[in-house]
């Protein structure tokens, strides 16, 4: 469109009107183009604009002097089609490569001829030959960087791929050793409680008194429990690797209480002085749900190592806000956990001693819902002194 607006002033200012017919043509063809791709015809509109080119250049090859050099944009227009097409239609663009290429043999060697001005302007050819020399030029430098661009991008877009393919990997990876581990340990742990209550029920057989049964019947259900606790563990680790992060509001000093009151019951939490420090309205957006799971882990990590030998045995919680969130901590005077232990005990089953009766996930679904909701944790602890947990939510809108 450009060209033609500027072939059209020149001929105008020169006195030259009979190439006017052939400029519309190249003016029109890309507005038709336009219209056939804003309506989703898009290889119609590509082929539209380059055989109008092709056409309109023709006409004025077979009308032109050959000394303005017209024949030059037959270059460009030869080359621009696998650059416009594509190459997923590279037959569409060879045959309008082909095309122009017959109207560049039937323009210098045929005999068509149509009216054209005889007595030019010596100035007019010269300028018109500078003119299509630099068309084609500027066109065919265009096209090359397009294609670099092309190139380009295409490698970096690859690049991006194959990272992201690499990443994966290693995600994969992980994640198949942490299913061996998972699937290793579940299958474990869920047989080994039936076994012992199997055991436990064969040997009540053969009790010879109401109170040795009794004692098979105690040491039966606390495995029960131990199994019970074990699947919910499962079943909380899959609702956080599976479930999206929710934002509601969340009372923080209230779910504070309430944990405190549904752990009431557990072995020695009532010898435990509780203490919340704090603010009645502490109060924001965040997961409901994945707090739950965080506190109470922790909270009853608090209640089941404490330390039995201590007159006054407490768990604090309390929470403050700072520049990157949300700091809450859960500081404990129990039995603290072995330095050689405390970079390990978010792993998954791991456990810290050999007499730990937990399943090992606890402390893991717990560093992975803190993750979920973009956070951190960090464990300070000293053998025979005590513990505090320190995690940092960020907030939400």
């Amino acid at each position: 469109m450009t060209v033609s607006v500027v072939y059209t002033v020149l001929d105008l200012i020169s006195g030259v009107y009979y190439a006017l017919p052939y400029y519309s043509i190249i003016f029109l063809a890309p507005i038709v183009s336009l219209l056939l791709l804003h309506s989703r015809c898009f290889l119609l509109g590509k082929v539209v604009v380059l055989l109008g080119g092709s056409a309109a250049i023709f006409a004025a090859a077979i009308s032109d002097p050959f000394e303005t050099g017209v024949f030059l944009l037959f270059v460009p227009l030869s080359i621009v089609p696998f650059a416009l097409i594509g190459f997923e239609n590279k037959w569409a663009s060879l045959a309008i490569v082909l095309v122009t290429f017959f109207l560049f043999l039937l323009s210098s060697f045929g005999d068509f001829e149509l009216p054209y001005e005889t007595n030019l302007p010596p100035y007019y050819t010269q300028l018109s030959l500078c003119l299509n020399y630099l068309i084609a030029v500027v066109i065919s430098i265009l096209i090359v960087y397009f294609l670099v661009r092309l190139h380009k991008d295409s490698e970096l877009s690859l690049q991006e791929k194959e990272k992201a393919v690499s990443e994966k990997n290693v995600q994969l990876t992980k994640l198949n050793e942490e299913l061996d581990r998972f699937v290793y340990s579940v299958s474990h742990d869920l047989r080994s409680p039936l076994s012992s209550i199997l055991g436990l029920t064969n040997l009540s057989k053969y009790a010879t008194s109401e109170e040795e049964l009794r004692g098979y019947i105690n040491m039966i259900q606390e495995r029960i429990k131990a199994q019970d606790s074990f699947i919910k563990d499962i079943i909380e680790y899959s609702r956080n690797a599976r479930t999206e992060v929710r934002s509601e509001w969340v009372n923080l000093p209230a779910l504070s209480y309430e944990l405190i009151e549904s752990l009431k019951f557990n072995d020695g939490a009532n010898r435990i002085q509780m203490e919340v420090e704090i603010a009645d309205d502490f109060i924001f957006k965040s997961d409901k749900n994945r707090w739950k799971t965080v506190l109470s882990n922790l909270l009853g990590n608090a209640i089941k190592y404490h330390d039995r030998n201590k007159t006054n045995p407490f768990v604090k919680l309390s929470a403050s806000r700072g520049t990157n969130g949300v700091i809450y901590r859960v500081e404990d005077n129990g039995v603290g956990i072995e330095t050689e232990h405390q970079e390990r005990i978010f792993e998954m089953f791991y456990r810290a001693a050999d007499t730990s009766t937990g399943s090992g996930l606890g402390l893991f679904i717990t560093k992975e819902a803190v993750q979920k909701l973009g956070g951190s944790i960090a464990l300070t602890s000293q053998l025979g002194v005590g513990s505090t947990f320190e995690i940092t939510i960020p907030l939400t809108d």
